[in-house]
């Protein structure tokens, strides 16, 4: 039996309207009578052909294949050349071990060619090319190979130390939400495995959670673990540059990593600003090249960190008019939080 939802939170992708039938298998708009399916109860309000190509591109190649099923690996890999040894050492280790391999296979194929054993060359060629080929079907870990060590060395040279750091930029934002006095809403946009949502400080409000992502695979890992933490959230597959949420409906707006790679970020930041709510803050953090990176800083940043964004800056340039108490804070080497405030 379908339940009504009227005049929601949710919005049509098609018509606008507010009002769907909802089972546990489809959202129907009693509207405009389009119906959008569900995966695993989790509603797919988009519509695929107005997806941005970048956005499919990721979704299809990136997310819903082997980097998002193994994300909980793929991720912290990306980023061990930034973070701490203590946290790192486990892929530091893998990265030796492949790395190894590649020379190794290198070595022996070049002694076996010099020795004249071409049936053992073949063999060792066809190997290490087997290798690289599987390295190069996601290009930032080819990239990451070569770059990765001196990248680290460059960056454990030099200690840097923001002017507002992370923990500092959100404590900003989230005391006085703590205060507000009234149940808050939250949406997490490009939400992923729901790791920022959870882990961030937003858990401290008195807040109801809604997270919307376009990749199934990262989403149900984002629902694995808001389940694991007891923690209540709606979760929506959905398009950020076409939000399926009204006008002015949550007092909090986030977005972590995602920005920088859709296809259109402008579009993106001024959806989010739609469905802010007068007052309504918005926080997202993504990749951003400090002053004074090194030249093998920016190899690895634009190879590997930032090789599947469109910009690799916050589009402060591109806000829409709404926005106010714009911020942008360099809050790592390679990544900033941009705050700001819905006029009204």
């Amino acid at each position: 039996m379908a339940t009504e939802l009227k005049s929601s939170k949710y919005r049509c992708p098609h018509c606008a309207g507010g009002d769907f039938a909802v089972t546990t298998t489809q959202w129907r708009c009693t509207g405009c009578d389009h119906t959008f399916a569900c995966a695993a109860g989790i509603p797919r309000l988009f519509v695929e052909d107005r997806l941005g190509s970048q956005d499919r591109k990721l979704r299809d190649t990136f997310y819903d294949g082997l980097f998002g099923r193994l994300y909980q690996v793929t991720m912290p890999a990306i980023v061990m050349p930034v973070r701490p040894l203590a946290i790192s050492w486990p892929y530091w280790i893998a990265y030796g071990i492949v790395l190894a391999l590649i020379l190794g296979l290198a070595a022996g194929l070049i002694t076996a060619l010099v020795a004249g054993a071409f049936v053992a060359a073949a063999l060792l060629f066809a190997a290490l090319g087997l290798i690289l080929w599987l390295l190069s079907r996601q290009s930032w870990l080819l990239h990451l190979m070569w770059v990765a060590v001196p990248a680290w060395l460059s960056l454990s040279r030099k200690p840097w130390v923001p002017s507002e750091s992370f923990t500092a930029v959100h404590e900003r934002v989230l005391a006085p939400l703590r205060d507000a006095g009234r149940r808050l809403q939250i949406l997490d946009v490009s939400t992923g495995s729901c790791n920022s949502l959870y882990r961030h400080g937003w858990m401290s409000l008195d807040a109801d959670y809604t997270a919307i992502d376009l990749s199934e695979t990262m989403l149900k890992q984002g629902s694995d673990l808001m389940s694991a933490a007891g923690v209540p959230v709606d979760l929506v597959l959905g398009d950020a540059m076409e939000l399926p949420f009204q006008d002015n409906s949550f007092d909090v707006v986030l977005s972590y990593g995602a920005v920088n790679g859709l296809t259109d970020p402008a579009k993106a930041i001024a959806e989010m600003a739609r469905v802010a709510r007068p007052g309504g803050t918005l926080l997202f953090l993504d990749e951003q090249m400090y002053d004074a990176a090194t030249p093998m800083e920016r190899a690895y940043f634009m190879k590997v960190l930032s090789s599947h964004n469109v910009i690799h800056h916050c589009p402060v340039e591109a806000f829409p008019p709404t926005l106010t108490d714009v911020r942008v804070s360099q809050v790592y080497q390679f990544y900033y939080i941009c705050t700001a405030r819905k006029a009204g």
